[in-house]
């Protein structure tokens, strides 16, 4: 080592060596050093551990992560190791290295003091033995965003907890406790305390001065069919990261070690520079960071929320109690009776028993949250609170009497929400005396692991009240969309055309089947039969007739729909609806409509896919015409979150900029003749005639 790279690794680690020749290293700085490319920085740590075990006093190293832990820039890891042969020799000479420090026979051990993930966390397994306080959170979550984490990860992590255990902690997106890890063998002690970890560590390298390993590991396990079936059907071969994974550790058993490293930094470069991770990276990274930013609340800093009423304890509102209380707010759960608010709020203890049973809750902790939680029939229970939030059923009458009975009792700047999916704001607010603090949260079901709330603004809300509900949205831990009103607003009005298309094609002869099958394979979380069962049929009606004009396509779905109901398919509580259910069972297989043959001209199943993805896609873009959302990346979050749109494209509008617009708009023109929801504003053709993104990278291109 020259005495230019000793100096520069010396100005980016502490290095502290004791009596007994133990040297110890952790990062200077809690943020990478701009100047330098992650991989090279990377490469000083790694060299430095290298010179140290080389030296022949050395008897062991301690390290601490080497990345300072936090949340990793994406977009510099895109810039950095997009298609550089130098970085792919580079990345692969940094893991052999770490591979090569096992022929140096002297322990190591690293020591995690904080949560860890990502890459962060694959450098952690490069030591022989790993340390980690209680409490920690370990995972590799950059399979959400169609990643896999590389930097060893696939060629260390089978050795420590099996291939089975690697392919699920790889691609799952689940995280792990400290004492889970332990279990699993991630990592090898756990302390009671944080400063114990490196007297440990010191004791286990007095121990084990010789750590003399075989040359290849063998695996713990063999990686079964079955594992593989069961990531595959969930994944659906749409996410890189996750094929990328299954495709390494399939080959690890027959590869050696360095052989293992090569090929998982060539697969780890190409999935880096598909466009999907792109895509999922800018909507569910960087646009939910920015969705959940304190800036965004920047005018009401000071702004406290210490009691929320919640009127109706049915599902929703129960769910919203539920993420209130959680949240630490004192809730009024009012409902008609006593017995029905008191059922809202057995609710949240079903909630906290099974949080109890997964030890996430202790027992003080759930009685302190169901405390929270006050269910009454009484309306001046309501007296005082900040923010009141109406989630009773979708009907007009109803939401306007249970509104002006109980803003008497809202504090005096306090604001008032309606949670609906499609009843207008502004005419709702027309209920409430001031409808300047009136504004719609819709929230989604079950809301407790729904993450995204809509915000949507009425012609009169004020700012002050979108930042209310900002506020009291972030406080719940909710990822909002901020949209203005209109038919269905955002999410719901999206999302009718998708079940418009499903019902659409069951008319056209299409099998109900291959429909559903195809918009699972699209990267739909249900398909859109299966929805309209489980909202009911007769739901679906009720939000129609909701809206100002249908036209002709939405009027056949209606008539089609009102004879289904009238025929007493409803859906899936009445046993039949699009699809026979049967309860001893409870298996459910779908229903061929004897008076609908089967066209003879039956799409592909491309061509099927490709409608379900563009018809929503085109109807993000009107909605962003119109001002319904101010931005795309709005709709993309939205899509995803809110209504299970294929979270591989990014989002609505990251799926026309993966398909490139002049195809997009050529193809939605070309499925004219199946209706009216496939007419292409003439605004969208302009923007295909200049081959117009809307994205170029991370940056949003609309203004």
């Amino acid at each position: 080592m020259d005495e230019n790279n000793r100096f520069l690794k010396q100005s980016l680690f502490h290095i502290e060596r004791d009596n007994q020749q133990i040297t110890t290293i952790s990062p200077l700085s809690k943020v990478l050093p701009e100047q330098l490319h992650m991989v090279d920085y990377l490469l000083q740590f790694v060299d430095l551990v290298t010179f140290t075990l080389q030296q022949k006093d050395t008897t062991g190293v301690i390290y601490y992560c080497p990345i300072p832990v936090g949340k990793i820039e994406y977009a510099q890891l895109f810039n950095q190791f997009s298609s550089s042969d130098s970085t792919a020799s580079t990345l692969k000479s940094l893991i052999l290295k770490t591979l090569a420090w096992k022929e140096l026979n002297k322990p190591i051990v690293s020591i995690f003091t904080e949560n860890c993930t990502d890459i962060p966390l694959a450098t952690m397994l490069w030591a022989g033995y790993r340390i980690a306080s209680q409490k920690l959170k370990f995972g590799f979550p950059e399979s959400k965003y169609g990643l896999f984490t590389g930097f060893g990860s696939t060629v260390y992590l089978p050795s420590l907890i099996g291939n089975s255990a690697t392919l699920n902690l790889l691609t799952q997106g689940k995280f792990m406790n400290s004492e889970e890890a332990y279990k699993q063998g991630l990592i090898d002690e756990v302390t009671q305390q944080q400063d114990e970890g490196i007297l440990l560590a010191k004791k286990w390298i007095l121990k084990n001065p010789l750590l003399i390993l075989d040359k290849e590991t063998k695996q713990k396990d063999q990686l079964s069919p079955e594992a593989i079936l069961n990531v595959q059907r969930k994944a659906r071969g749409l996410y890189p990261g996750t094929n990328a994974v299954i495709e390494l550790l399939k080959k690890r058993a027959s590869s050696t070690s360095i052989q293992a490293i090569e090929q998982e930094v060539t697969l780890y470069l190409e999935v880096l520079n598909r466009p999907e991770p792109l895509q999922m990276i800018r909507t569910l990274y960087y646009g939910v960071q920015d969705a959940q930013s304190p800036s965004r609340i920047g005018l009401l800093n000071n702004y406290t929320l210490n009691k929320i009423g919640i009127l109706g304890a049915g599902m929703m509102g129960s769910g919203i109690a539920y993420e209130a209380a959680r949240a630490g707010i004192e809730v009024v759960l009012k409902d008609v009776t006593i017995i029905q608010a008191e059922r809202g709020k057995a609710y949240s203890t079903q909630l906290c028993e099974k949080l109890l049973a997964l030890g996430i809750l202790n027992q003080f902790q759930q009685e302190q949250l169901l405390s929270r939680i006050k269910p009454t029939e009484k309306v001046g229970d309501l007296n005082g609170s900040d923010c009141i939030i109406e989630a009773v059923f979708e009907d007009f009458s109803l939401k306007a009497a249970v509104t002006q009975e109980s803003l008497p009792y809202l504090a005096d700047n306090g604001f008032f929400a309606s949670n609906t999916t499609s009843l207008p704001i502004t005419e709702l607010a027309k209920a409430a005396h001031g409808s300047k603090s009136f504004i719609g949260m819709h929230f989604f079901s079950p809301v407790d692991r729904m993450p995204l709330v809509e915000i949507i603004c009425g012609k009169e809300t004020d700012e002050i009240t979108l930042q209310k509900a900002l506020t009291t949205a972030l406080k719940l831990n909710k990822i909002p969309i901020i949209v203005h009103d209109g038919p269905g607003f955002f999410t719901s009005r999206i999302f009718f055309n998708y079940l418009l298309e499903g019902i659409t094609m069951v008319l056209e002869g299409i099998s109900p089947l291959l429909i559903e099958e195809e918009a699972i394979a699209a990267g739909f979380a249900v398909g859109p039969l299966a929805v309209l069962d489980e909202i009911s049929l007769e739901l679906m009606l009720h939000v129609y007739d909701q809206f100002p004009a249908l036209h002709a396509s939405q009027q056949r779905a209606y008539s089609y729909l009102k004879k289904m109901v009238d025929q007493g398919r409803k859906g899936k509580k009445s046993g039949v609806g699009f699809y026979d259910y049967d309860i001893e069972s409870k298996q459910k297989t779908i229903w061929k409509n004897p008076m609908i043959p089967l066209s003879e001209n039956t799409l592909t199943p491309s061509i099927i896919r490709k409608r379900l993805l563009h018809v929503m896609a085109l109807d993000s873009y009107r909605c962003l015409e119109a001002g319904i959302i101010d931005r795309p990346i709005d709709g993309d979050i939205g899509s995803i979150l809110g209504v299970g749109y294929a979270s591989y494209t990014g989002g609505v509008f990251g799926h026309i900029d993966l398909t490139t617009l002049p195809i997009f708009v050529a193809e939605c023109e070309a499925l004219y003749a199946y209706g009216e929801q496939w007419n292409v504003p003439e605004s969208l053709k302009e923007l295909a005639n200049r081959n117009f993104k809307f994205y170029t990278g991370f940056l949003s291109n609309w203004h």
